[in-house]
């Protein structure tokens, strides 16, 4: 059955794929999408997130593999020796800007299917079942797969947590202003309440510890006793918007 998800894709973003394709067709084409994913109700940062939770795929940036990086074929396609550490440093320099930004998914052609397509079994087990069991180390339980097809259509495909492969229907290309793409390219405000946050707590005795959520919460964590954590939600916007304090009895 076809996934409930609605899936968009920025223009700049959908630019950038199809001079990427045209340039390589008729052989098989690769880019790195960057997705942002908007949660059903959107108020349970910690919690773990499943494909029914995900009201909206956004793929708000697209990462070009260097041409002479790539082995094109008309079935196939390989990114070189060398290209994984480029596409890393810019995986992480559009990810400090826009924090909600995943590499969360694949994309790549298949320049010989007219109008629709389905995963291949290479697909499926080079790409959604290794990207799943990744996301799931960070509490997504679901992977994505864009896969362009009759020059150009950009149909998306899911993997659950039960590795079904679930068809989400052809990405919407949206205007750049989208509200959807603005939410998705949305920067953190300058971070020097983060260090004077945490300097007051480290001249106190303690260590913060702090990682990233999804939708650009950010989490920290402080061992107040044994027994006890204080952890502490920044949303995106703070501190414009608050943050929340919970204490963890365990």
């Amino acid at each position: 059955s076809r996934g409930a998800a609605l899936v968009l894709v920025a223009r700049s973003a959908w630019d950038t794929i199809t001079a990427e394709l045209d340039r390589v067709a008729p052989r098989e084409g690769v880019l790195l999408p960057l997705v942002a994913l908007e949660r059903l109700g959107g108020d349970a940062p910690c919690a773990p997130m499943r494909l029914a939770d995900i009201e909206t795929v956004v793929l708000a940036e697209a990462i070009r593999v260097p041409a002479h990086l790539q082995a094109n074929s008309l079935a196939h396609v390989s990114a070189l020796r060398g290209a994984d550490a480029l596409v890393d440093a810019q995986v992480r320099a559009l990810v400090r800007r826009s924090p909600r930004l995943r590499t969360a998914a694949f994309l790549h052609s298949h320049p010989f299917a007219a109008r629709s397509t389905w995963p291949s079994h290479g697909d499926i087990t080079g790409h959604l079942e290794p990207q799943l069991a990744h996301n799931q180390t960070c509490g997504l339980e679901a992977s994505f797969s864009f896969i362009a097809c009759g020059r150009w259509h950009l149909p998306c495909f899911a993997m659950d947590a039960h590795r079904r492969v679930i068809p989400l229907g052809d990405a919407e290309v949206v205007p750049d202003t989208d509200p959807h793409v603005v939410r998705a390219r949305a920067s953190r405000p300058r971070r020097f309440w983060l260090r004077d946050w945490l300097a007051q707590w480290i001249d106190r005795g303690f260590t913060p510890r702090v990682d990233e959520l999804f939708d650009g919460w950010l989490r920290a964590r402080i061992e107040l006793a044994a027994r006890r954590v204080l952890v502490v939600l920044f949303p995106l916007a703070f501190p414009a918007l608050p943050a929340r304090y919970h204490v963890v009895h365990r």
